[in-house]
C-alpha cells in the first residue's frame, strides 16, 4: 500500500478513494483506523460479510479496539435511533422487527439536532464508509448529517453498485463526486493477487477485464487468458456441469465459491453436491416467518409435517426417508414399525401428542447431530429456527415469532462465518475473498456489476462455465 494514498485521505475531511477489487480500499481502511493522527472512528459498512472481512484485517494489523466502532450502517442506525425514540420516531421492539429506510431517517434526525451531534462528536473523531458506492439516498443523507459532526471518509467502486431497493434508490455517482473530494488514482494495484500463492497473471487479465467491461459492455474469455473456461453444452443438464466443474476445483484445505445469479439455482446445485457445499443465504428470509405463524395455529400433527418439510428444503435426506413417517401420523397410524430412523419416529410421535417447543428443539437437535447421510446445506433459517425455540419457555408455539425476531437481530450483529466450499449470489459474497472463483453463467445473466464482482471473488484462479466465452450482462 503506497503511502501516498492514505496521506491523500488525511489530507481532507470528505476524502473519497476510488479503486476496483482487490486494489487496496480494505487495506486502506486499516490503515487509516491505525494511524496516531486519527482518533476513534466510526467505521461502517453494508454487510455483515463486510464486516467480519475488516474486523480481520484490523485483527491482523493489530489495531486497538478502543481505535474504532466496526458495524454495518442500517445496524448502527437502529441502536442509535432506538436509544433516542422520541427524536427518532422508532417504534416500540424496532430493534427486532425493524423497518430500514424508517431506521436510516431516525438516525439522520438525531444527528441534525444539537444533543446527536454532540453525541457522535463525542463518541467519534472520524466516520469510515466502506462500499459506498452501494449507498443509498437515506444513508447517503445519514453520512452527510454525520458529516456535520466529524470528518467523514469513503472508499469504493462505481463497477461494484449490486445494492439498491425500490423505495430507496442509490445515490448517483455524480452526486458522491459532488460532495467529497474524489480521488480517482490513489489505488490502482491490484495487490490482491500479487501476494505470495496468489496469481499476479489472474489480476492483471481481471484490470483488462475491468476496461473492456466499461468500454465494450462486455468480457471476452480468449484462449490464452489466465482463466479456465468450461464449454456448457445440451448434453447435459446445467446442474450436472455446475457440480462437476466445482468438484474439480481447488485442494481439499483451500476455499472455493462458486456464484450464479439466482438463490433457487444456488439450492439446486448444493442438492447436485450433495449438501457438502452450503449456501450463503439472506438474514432475513422471509420463509421462516411464515413457517412460525403456521406452527403457532398447527395441532401436533401438522406441527411435525411442517417442520420435516421446512429442513428437508434445507437439508438433504430428510424429505425421504421421514416423509412417510409424517404420512403416517398425519393419518393416526403408529410409527412402530419403521425400523429405520426409530429415534425420529419415536420424536416425532411425541411431538404430535404434545406440540411443544421442548419436543420441538429436541427433534431437531438429533436431526443437526446426526453423524452421517444427511447435510444441512441451508444454514441460516435454521440456526435462528433452533436458537428461537430455545428461547420459547411456553408450552406451545404462540411465543415463536416474537423469539425469530429477536434470535434474527442477535444474528445481524454476530454475522456469519464463511464455510471453505460456499455458493452464493454476487451480491451475497460482495467483500468476501477466496482462493478461487467459480462463475456458472446462467441464461439469465449478470449485470455488468454483479458479473465484474463474481469475476474478482478469487485469488489464486477463475473458473467459467458458459455456453460462449463472450459474457455479455444486462
Amino acid at each position: 500500500m503506497a503511502n501516498a494514498a492514505l496521506e491523500a485521505m488525511l489530507g481532507s475531511q470528505r476524502a473519497f478513494a476510488v479503486a476496483a477489487a482487490g486494489c487496496g480500499k480494505t487495506e486502506l481502511l486499516g490503515q487509516l483506523v491505525a494511524d496516531q493522527r486519527l482518533g476513534r472512528q466510526l467505521v461502517l459498512t453494508h454487510t455483515h460479510a463486510g464486516v467480519a472481512a475488516i474486523k480481520k484485517r484490523l485483527a491482523d494489523m493489530r489495531v486497538p479496539h478502543d481505535k474504532f466502532h466496526l458495524d454495518t450502517i442500517a445496524g448502527w442506525c437502529l441502536r442509535y435511533g432506538a436509544a433516542y425514540p422520541a427524536i427518532s420516531g422508532f417504534r416500540p421492539n424496532a430493534e427486532t422487527d425493524p423497518d430500514w429506510v424508517a431506521a436510516y431517517s431516525g438516525a439522520e434526525k438525531i444527528c441534525r439536532t444539537a444533543l446527536g451531534r454532540r453525541v457522535v462528536s463525542e463518541s467519534y473523531n472520524g466516520v469510515l464508509v466502506d462500499e459506498y458506492q452501494d449507498c443509498t439516498l437515506n444513508q447517503h443523507a445519514l453520512v452527510q448529517a454525520l458529516a456535520k459532526c466529524v470528518p467523514c471518509r469513503g472508499v469504493g467502486d462505481p463497477l461494484q453498485t449490486i445494492f439498491g431497493f425500490r423505495d430507496d434508490p442509490i445515490v448517483p455517482w455524480e452526486t458522491i463526486k459532488s460532495d467529497f473530494e474524489v480521488l480517482h488514482d490513489a489505488l490502482t494495484e491490484p495487490w490482491r493477487w500479487r501476494r505470495k500463492g496468489q496469481n499476479a497473471e489472474l489480476g492483471e487479465w481481471l484490470a483488462s477485464a475491468r476496461n473492456e467491461l466499461e468500454a465494450t459492455g462486455q468480457v471476452t474469455i480468449a484462449k490464452e487468458a489466465p482463466v479456465t473456461w468450461v464449454s456448457h453444452h445440451d448434453k447435459v443438464t446445467a446442474a450436472q456441469i455446475w457440480a462437476s466443474t466445482c468438484r474439480h476445483v481447488g485442494a481439499a484445505d483451500e476455499s472455493v465459491a462458486a456464484i450464479l445469479q439466482w438463490p433457487r439455482n444456488c439450492q439446486a446445485l448444493a442438492r447436485w453436491l450433495g449438501g457438502r457445499w452450503p449456501v450463503v443465504e439472506r438474514f432475513d428470509d422471509p420463509d421462516l416467518p411464515k413457517l412460525c405463524q403456521r406452527l403457532a395455529k398447527a395441532d401436533g400433527p401438522t406441527a411435525c409435517a411442517e417442520l420435516v418439510e421446512f429442513l428437508a428444503e434445507r437439508m438433504t435426506g430428510i424429505g425421504t426417508e421421514l416423509g412417510p413417517i409424517v404420512e403416517a401420523i398425519k393419518s393416526g397410524r403408529g410409527t412402530s414399525r419403521f425400523r429405520k430412523n426409530r429415534e425420529f419416529a419415536a420424536q416425532l410421535s411425541a411431538l404430535a401428542k404434545e406440540p411443544t417447543p421442548a419436543k420441538a428443539l429436541a427433534w431437531i437437535e438429533g436431526i443437526l447431530f446426526r453423524q452421517t447421510g444427511w447435510w444441512l446445506y441451508r444454514r441460516e433459517c435454521v440456526s435462528q429456527l433452533r436458537e428461537a425455540i430455545r428461547h420459547c419457555n411456553g408450552a406451545n408455539f404462540a411465543e415463536l415469532p416474537d423469539m425469530v425476531a429477536a434470535a434474527r437481530a442477535r444474528a445481524r450483529h454476530r454475522g456469519r462465518p464463511t464455510k471453505r466450499k460456499t455458493i452464493g449470489t454476487p451480491l451475497l459474497l460482495k467483500g468476501l475473498e477466496f482462493d478461487h472463483a467459480v462463475l456458472l453463467w446462467e441464461p439469465d445473466h449478470l449485470s455488468a456489476q454483479g458479473l465484474y464482482v463474481a469475476l474478482t471473488r478469487g485469488s489464486k484462479s477463475l473458473t467459467v462455465v458458459s455456453r460462449s466465452r463472450n459474457l455479455v450482462p444486462t
